[in-house]
């Protein structure tokens, strides 16, 4: 996944990065991208 936020799977863990160097702050889009992503992350049952 490219943008603010990277991903990386490995078995059952979810590694989840926020990639903004100026600040690694959250705005609004990057955080909609992290509620989806955490939406994934609770319907996923392998995780």
């Amino acid at each position: 996944m490219t943008g603010p936020i990277r991903t990386a799977r490995n078995g059952a863990v979810l590694e989840v990065t926020i990639d903004r160097p100026k600040a690694n702050a959250i705005d609004a889009a990057t955080s909609r991208l992290m509620g989806d992503i955490f939406a994934g992350f609770r319907d996923d049952p392998d995780l």
